[in-house]
């Protein structure tokens, strides 16, 4: 039987990863699988309007980003959202804040590594599952040498891809017209609404640098810096890449082609701009299933480490300093995704679970704040009077415009937790409340990750 988390003993990360590694997770697990592949789901929703979307679901994501930022400063430990409802709300909001967040990024890990593969087929034939889960499989070996192996190969992918979407955006900048924006929104105002929490999952990533907290260095002061960075970069990308994408190609091309930006290149740029952005895909697209496995991963060794799950998936590995046992249940876990889902169901079954696990870190925000022992982070939220309430708000919405079928997937997905979660108690487990039998404390966690 598995010890309770004050009986156990601790197992703590390494921090070796800088501004620049959190960066690249952040900016790494966001560009790759959003504009690349939830493009032309939008598209099919939304037509040309789905522009409106962007800016709709950037607004979204900085209204919940700033008070993650936040809780982020004030608990830089493994497992983002998940220790912060632990630490603060107690074990039963923490079992469920990490199986909502780890299922929402399992099941919507899909629109990243099948559309993988769509582009790796697209350039050299390779059937779709051969490419999504060789993917998954070379992240889990990199990953298993160590973080600082797996930021570092990060960095450098990113920087080859970000050179290729300047570089399509700027060469397809001038072939934009008014003819492919016309109707501009054919479905109307339903349309864009259906779009805004497909596209919503596309600005995923701001909260995977949360996740990696209690390997990052400095963390007071890089992962604010890192998320708030993140969205910035990720929003600036999206709208000169989506521009140029609706401005030069229908949406009905878009919304059909498996490699939607390949297509939509060699339209203003022949086969040199169709074969730079199949490389362009295939390095962010990489660079995203490399951060998905690298934070869910993480999720799971924080909750075997409190006792949520078995206690194996909190082992690390002395010499690289890593969660191996972790990675590979993850990693297989990727992979049997990528194998029996497609872009679409991905996307509609991860964003609704995706939406709903920013509700306890703003719950626990919330109750951190009214806490006269918590001493004061090194960022706090601007306005919270005005602005926690509308993250509130923006997070109910976006649940709302999920429709049936995505809140269908994510009640069965809870319900299957709650299984676990009985079953878990069952076995000897003791509900704790918050703060109890954990690493840190909201108390504690003022100065003495800034020293580490």
């Amino acid at each position: 039987m598995d010890r309770s988390p004050a009986e156990a003993p601790v197992a703590r990360l390494r921090r070796e990863l800088g501004l620049r590694d959190a960066l690249a997770i952040g900016i790494g697990g966001t560009v790759g699988g959003g504009i690349f592949t939830l493009v032309k789901v939008a598209a099919d929703a939304a037509g040309p309007a789905a522009l409106i979307a962007f800016v709709l679901a950037a607004a979204v994501s900085v209204l919940i980003a700033l008070p993650y930022a936040e809780l982020a400063c004030r608990l830089p430990v493994a497992g983002g959202g998940y220790a912060f409802a632990r630490e603060v709300l107690g074990e039963r909001w923490g079992f469920a804040m990490g199986w909502i967040y780890w299922g929402g990024y399992l099941l919507a890990s899909g629109y990243v590594t099948i559309g993988f593969g769509e582009y790796l087929h697209a350039a050299c034939g390779l059937p779709t599952t051969v490419g999504a889960v060789g993917l998954v499989t070379l992240c889990t070996g990199i990953n298993m040498l160590g973080a600082r192996l797996a930021g570092w190969a990060q960095t450098c992918v990113l920087l080859v891809a970000v050179a290729g979407f300047v570089a399509f955006a700027l060469w397809g900048l001038g072939d934009v017209g008014t003819a492919t924006l016309t109707p501009f929104a054919p479905h109307g105002v339903s349309g864009v609404l259906l779009a805004t929490p497909v596209v919503f999952l596309a600005f995923g990533g701001f909260d995977m640098v949360a996740a990696a907290g209690e390997e990052i260095r400095r963390p007071e002061r890089n992962l604010p810096r890192a998320i708030l960075l993140t969205l910035a970069v990720v929003l600036g990308l999206y709208l000169l890449v989506a521009l140029v994408a609706f401005g030069t190609t229908s949406t009905q091309v878009l919304g059909s082609a498996a490699s939607p930006l390949a297509d939509a290149a060699r339209g203003f740029g022949g086969e040199p701009a169709r074969w730079m952005m199949l490389g362009c895909a295939l390095l962010t697209l990489a660079a995203a299933t490399n951060a998905l496995l690298m934070v869910t991963s993480r999720a799971l060794f924080a909750m075997a480490r409190d006792g949520l799950l078995p206690r194996r998936l909190a082992a690390v590995e002395q010499g690289s300093g890593t969660p191996r046992t972790a990675i590979a249940v993850d990693g297989a876990l990727l992979a049997t995704v990528a194998l029996t889902g497609t872009v679409s169901l991905a996307a509609t079954a991860g964003g609704f679970l995706y939406v709903l696990h920013f509700l306890p870190p703003l719950l626990a925000l919330v109750r951190l704040r009214r806490d006269p022992a918590a001493p004061a982070p090194a960022f706090r939220t601007p306005l919270p009077r005005l602005l926690l309430p509308l993250a509130f708000l923006a997070v109910v919405g976006m649940l709302v415009a999920t429709g049936l079928r995505g809140a269908t997937t994510g009640l069965a997905w809870l319900v299957l937790g709650a299984g676990v979660y009985g079953v878990r108690r069952a076995l000897g487990g003791r509900d704790q409340g918050p703060g109890r039998g954990s690493r840190t404390s909201p108390t504690s966690t003022g100065g003495g990750a800034a020293g580490t």
